[in-house]
């Protein structure tokens, strides 16, 4: 079996003078110009081209957003949003249950919608680690912890990640104000909603017949 070379920054076997990304199974898709010496292209016969000395990245043209990170924050907030959608009156006029049954089946949907949403944000986690590794940030955050947005918020994914790759390029806070934004103006809507949907479903319950 064929050794693969460890990842890091490879003169380009397809382009002379440009640096890729190697990431010990892939080649990334963005390439850069070496900054202390000229890139020689690897050999064509070589399972993996030749370490360039002397060629550290230049952290300037490495793209710290990614498409993942915007989708993961997403799913991740939607949970303080969705229930707006759940309407206790609505519920409580369900065909074949009592009003407190068809309050209690309408939240028991909502807890289930919004685990799934929080799994499609882990996923996505792992995906914008996957992304920004091919990109050439190495080590970057570790995606598990986004695990923790089942029992408290993806905050600490978000905002670890966004330290490395600030860290890494120099900018990528996006991502950290975007999530911010987000979960405050949730947590507003979601105390509101708690607050209508209780009085609602208090007084669906007490009136009915």
């Amino acid at each position: 079996m064929t050794r693969q070379a460890p990842a890091g920054w490879y003169a380009d076997p397809g382009e002379p003078g440009q640096l890729r990304w190697w990431d010990g199974t892939d080649w990334a898709t963005d390439t850069v110009a070496p900054q202390n010496a000229a890139a020689t292209p690897a050999p064509a016969s070589a399972p993996a081209p030749a370490p360039q000395a002397d060629a550290p990245a230049p952290a300037s043209r490495l793209r710290p957003g990614t498409v993942w990170i915007w989708l993961a924050i997403l799913a991740s907030v939607l949970p303080l949003y969705s229930g707006v959608f759940f309407d206790a009156a609505s519920l409580a006029r369900i065909d074949g249950l009592t009003p407190s049954g068809g309050i209690a089946a309408g939240l028991v949907l909502l807890v289930a919608v919004d685990l799934v949403l929080v799994a499609i944000a882990v996923l996505f986690a792992w995906l914008d680690r996957r992304a920004l590794r091919r990109r050439g940030i190495d080590a970057p955050f570790a995606w598990g912890w986004a695990a923790l947005a089942f029992v408290a918020t993806l905050g600490v994914y978000v905002v670890g990640r966004s330290v490395v790759v600030r860290r890494r390029t120099g900018r990528g806070l996006a991502p950290l104000w975007g999530w911010l934004a987000a979960t405050l103006l949730g947590l507003v809507v979601f105390a509101a909603w708690v607050t209508v949907f209780s009085d609602a479903a208090w007084t669906a319950v007490t009136t009915a017949r």
